[in-house]
């Protein structure tokens, strides 16, 4: 049976696999791959002409091409604001929190509570690391794999500073 996580946060993960190389810190610049399932209400963008509505019901995966092909780099630690627009490497407190508890190789599936994701106000595709909107107190299901760390933070991490305290 795989070993579930349960941290104080409420942030809830199960080890699919464990992986055996080092833990990132905060502020560390860490190269991931993940799978959110986003559930009916979460839409983008695109518009369905046919049906006349914004598609929703999403599926986001950088294990394809939707909507970054490969894995991708997050900054442990830095959110983007509220009523602020994503930054290159900003994430969700939910991500950051497993991040510090994850080595490289592990993988996971993840259960956000809301409070740790985009909260009760939700999210326009703006505030958002894969560009989709958000609903309001939507909690997030997701896997992720933490693939690297690398040396360095991006140019906006140093200027800004990481939001995240966890």
């Amino acid at each position: 049976m795989p070993e579930e996580i349960v941290k104080d946060s409420g942030l809830r993960m199960v080890v699919i696999k464990e992986g055996s190389g080092d833990k990132p810190q905060k502020g560390q610049t860490v190269v991931a791959h993940y799978e959110i399932y986003f559930g009916e209400g979460a839409s983008t963008s695109d518009y369905d002409y046919e049906k006349k509505k914004y598609i929703d019901e999403l599926y986001d995966s950088t294990y394809e091409d939707k909507p970054f092909a490969g894995p991708v780099e997050f900054v442990v630690g830095q959110t983007t604001p509220k009523d602020e627009v994503y930054t290159k490497g900003d994430s969700i407190d939910g991500f950051n929190e497993a991040f510090l508890d994850m080595r490289v190789g592990d993988k996971r599936t993840l259960f956000i509570p809301n409070q740790l994701a985009y909260g009760e106000e939700g999210a326009s595709s703006f505030h958002t690391f894969f560009g989709y909107r958000v609903p309001p107190s939507r909690d997030l299901s997701c896997t992720l794999e933490l693939v690297k760390i690398k040396q360095g933070v991006p140019a906006a991490a140093e200027k800004r500073g990481p939001a995240y305290e966890g």
